[in-house]
């Protein structure tokens, strides 16, 4: 008889560490909502998709256990991560693509640089945007400066340089520092299709601690000022290190009339493809008359990101 207490208790005492840890796995999706709050908390946000999974996986055990509580739970909680990526899923109106953009965060350290040349040529985009090119990578990038007419690159800057290039008539290239001189962006004048148009490639630090953090938002709330004051066709581009749902973006897109307006959808990942973690996080938004027809993820060529190439119009030429 003792035997059998102690089975059913080691049983009880199971049942009851899984319970805890659903609870504990839906967690997450509560942390994340309190971003705003504090940075710490805004990393939870970004795995929106994983907590989808899990909370079925939850609702799975909770159903079979019968714990009705528990089911309640994490009902909220997948519906509550499912609204921010449902959200964002098709922003868009669908129409011809005209233009074509590529931005690519190839990894300063990247071992086979002529991988992603070759890539880059292929997809034979009007504008590119790349990002962390350092001075390792200068010599690797003379064919797409003998392919490209206007370039613009900033390579001293270690994983937080960029090399951008366009066949797009040009008016000016200038690099800004919208939150913290190590983090440079550049924005590009040009013209397209007789209109004004302006690029804003950039790459704000990953928010991984306080100092960092602050940056990153600083940086996403110059861009939504300085975006606020262009009265036409506006591009931002590049590794933003924010998911479509955290705070970062949120601040981004506030008052600054940026949006995903996309055919396509936004949520599929871009960095740690290799990882469960796997999150979005390379974007483009646009603003003014612009809307993004087709959005593909590029294939690996040996960096821890993946190259997101858009194809885009202008809705005024809709018939």
């Amino acid at each position: 008889m003792a035997s059998q207490r102690s089975f059913w208790h080691l049983s009880a005492s199971f049942t009851g560490l899984l319970e805890t840890a659903c609870v504990l796995a839906l967690a997450g999706t509560w942390l994340g909502s309190l971003g705003s709050l504090h940075w710490l908390l805004d990393l939870f946000s970004h795995f929106r998709l994983q907590y989808l999974v899990l909370c079925l996986l939850v609702l799975v055990f909770a159903l079979w256990r019968r714990k009705w509580p528990l089911t309640a739970f994490a009902v909220v909680s997948l519906l509550w991560n499912a609204w921010p990526v449902v959200k964002v899923h098709r922003t868009g109106e669908p129409g011809e693509a005209k233009l074509t953009l590529m931005t690519f965060n190839v990894l300063y350290n990247h071992p086979q640089p002529e991988r992603v040349i070759e890539h880059v040529l292929k997809a034979d985009a009007d504008i590119v945007c790349l990002l962390e090119t350092d001075l390792n990578w200068a010599k690797h990038l003379q064919p797409l400066r003998d392919k490209y007419p206007h370039h613009a690159e900033e390579l001293e800057y270690g994983a937080f340089g960029f090399a951008c290039f366009t066949r797009l008539p040009v008016k000016s290239m200038t690099t800004r520092y919208f939150a913290h001189g190590l983090f440079p962006s550049l924005v590009m004048e040009l013209e397209y299709e007789s209109k004004p148009l302006t690029i804003i490639a950039t790459h704000p630090p990953p928010p991984m601690s306080s100092h960092t953090a602050a940056i990153w938002q600083k940086q996403f709330i110059e861009i939504a000022k300085f975006a606020s004051t262009i009265p036409h066709d506006l591009i931002v581009a590049g590794d933003l290190n924010a998911t479509p749902w955290c705070h970062g973006m949120h601040l981004l897109q506030t008052g600054s009339g940026l949006q995903f307006r996309t055919a396509a959808p936004v949520w599929p990942p871009t960095w740690g493809l290799n990882l469960p973690m796997m999150i979005p996080i390379d974007h483009v938004l646009v603003k003014g008359e612009l809307s993004i027809m087709q959005r593909s993820i590029g294939t690996d060529v040996g960096s821890d990101h993946r190259p997101v190439l858009v194809r885009l119009h202008r809705l005024v030429d809709r018939d």
